[in-house]
């Protein structure tokens, strides 16, 4: 794999288990909570919203997701209970490979940046409380252009920021959707196929798809 300028990590599953809203969301369903669903309704909210160019906080959609889901399931959720139950979000855990493969491809020069759908107050502190901060030189929130990935303008920003052309980017996502989006931008692009993960796109996938980001950094040469 050619060695890329800047990596632009996701974070969110990518970097960071949901493992503490799979508990939050416990507290409200029960056994078996629905937090893939919940989830997927996120990132439809906010494709909607990039369509309707209703450009709001990820954090309000996804309190929006949850009371629409536990609606159709029979049960009431008011509007400051939703956003207490999404809470859990700025303190998710990094899967046990990110810190050692950050380390890796830190101390291997590369250039680092989170690149997310999180507002900038919940991603700055979603990176501290991961102890990932040392590692990123910039973390890049959708809020700073009001479009959510997979909107090109995102990628672009990203680029534009850090300084670099978009082909000598390379975006790290274990979501199908970030990767096509990177790449239809002009950006490379590896999927992190983590457990579960499949790619479900008609189009094709990226040249190169790991596991886990201690094999991106092997991949690379760190």
């Amino acid at each position: 794999m050619a060695a890329p300028r800047l990596i632009a990590f996701d974070v969110n599953e990518t970097l960071l288990s949901l493992e503490p809203m799979m508990r939050s969301l416990e507290a409200i369903f029960g056994a078996d909570a629905p937090t893939g669903e919940w989830f997927a309704r996120l990132l439809h909210g906010s494709l909607v919203a990039n369509e309707l160019d209703q450009y709001r906080p990820f954090g309000d959609i996804g309190a929006e997701a949850l009371i629409n889901l536990a609606a159709r399931r029979g049960l009431r959720l008011r509007a400051e209970d939703a956003l207490a139950a999404i809470a859990p979000m700025s303190e998710l855990p990094p899967h046990p490979d990110v810190i050692p493969g950050m380390e890796r491809l830190h101390s291997a020069g590369f250039q680092l940046v989170a690149l997310t759908n999180g507002s900038s107050e919940v991603a700055n502190a979603q990176i501290k409380n991961a102890g990932l901060e040392d590692y990123m030189m910039r973390v890049i929130s959708v809020d700073e252009v009001g479009r959510f990935k997979p909107d090109a303008m995102v990628y672009r920003h990203a680029a534009d920021v850090m300084g670099v052309a978009l082909d000598e980017m390379l975006l790290v996502a274990s979501h199908d959707w970030d990767c096509a989006g990177a790449m239809a931008a002009g950006a490379e692009a590896v999927f992190i196929n983590r457990p579960g993960v499949k790619w479900g796109l008609p189009t094709e996938p990226p040249r190169y798809h790991v596991p886990d980001i201690g094999k991106l950094a092997s991949a690379l040469g760190a």
